[in-house]
């Protein structure tokens, strides 16, 4: 079970997994028996090995249409609104999408969730980067107007590239609403998948999910 870091969804320090999905993951493991180790893996590797190795899976992970056939999907585990930022001050109105193509450059994770969806929308102003903190830098440098980021997450990614949330402001525009997922193997079996949905659905009907999101995010 390979976990990707990006807090507040997920928080790892040497073997130490923490944060909202690890959290919903360990209870459905309970639910199902499932003893397998949730480990932190870096993205791109995760995000192959889980469409080719047999019996993987990913978390948490946007559930976007060209994803859709690459794997077998349980959630979502989390949701929030997507808006784009910008540099605290800086000159520039975002209120539709044409406004956000216009825009100079956009920094996204390359392959990421943001890369893939503002591709398949028609953005051509893509700045691609290794990594989230690489894209906030660039922001914040000034080497790009604009990233793509989630309500609820970007203080908490921000925080962890070592940057000022301060220093970020959100647009009047909101692109999209994204959910995370956890993605399966394709040879995972159906009943496997029902099983983990049954479990996480248990968990949001008996008020556990509600008390993990509110312990992560409201205290």
């Amino acid at each position: 079970m390979q976990a990707i870091v990006y807090p507040p969804l997920v928080y790892a320090e040497g073997d130490k997994l923490w944060g909202v999905a690890p959290e919903v993951v360990s209870e459905i493991q309970k639910i199902v028996g499932d003893t397998s180790e949730l480990k932190a893996v870096p993205w791109l590797r995760a995000y192959e090995k889980t469409q080719k190795a047999p019996m993987h899976a990913i978390f948490a992970i946007v559930r976007i249409p060209k994803r859709e056939n690459l794997f077998k999907w349980v959630g979502p585990v989390f949701g929030e609104g997507d808006y784009f930022f910008k540099r605290k001050g800086a000159d520039i109105t975002v209120k539709s999408v044409e406004d956000a193509k216009n825009a100079r450059r956009i920094a996204v994770r390359k392959d990421g969730y943001t890369h893939q969806t503002l591709e398949a929308n028609g953005f051509t102003n893509l700045d691609l980067s290794p990594s989230y903190d690489s894209s906030y830098r660039k922001l914040v440098e000034g080497r790009v107007d604009l990233v793509l980021m989630g309500e609820r997450t970007y203080y908490y990614m921000v925080k962890k590239a070592n940057l000022d949330p301060a220093d970020f402001e959100r647009t009047e525009y909101k692109f999209d609403d994204s959910a995370a997922w956890l993605a399966f193997s394709p040879d995972v079996p159906d009943e496997i998948i029902q099983k983990w949905q049954d479990a996480l659905d248990t968990l949001k009907a008996n008020g556990k999910y509600d008390e993990i999101m509110d312990r992560n995010f409201h205290n």
